[in-house]
């Protein structure tokens, strides 16, 4: 039988864990969103710096 620390460890583990999903979630919901893409990100060439 477990003793109360293990139990409360084991609780505390659980919210954790949904706590990480459901801002792993939101994260990834906010990205599709704002249709975040990766291209988005990539610095211009030199070429496209100059002529803009």
């Amino acid at each position: 039988m477990e003793n109360k620390r293990q139990k409360r460890q084991k609780i505390w583990t659980t919210i954790g864990v949904a706590i990480a999903i459901v801002l792993l979630l939101y994260w990834l919901t906010l990205a599709i969103w704002i249709d975040d893409e990766p291209e988005a990100s990539a610095l211009p060439t030199t070429e496209q710096s100059v002529n803009s």
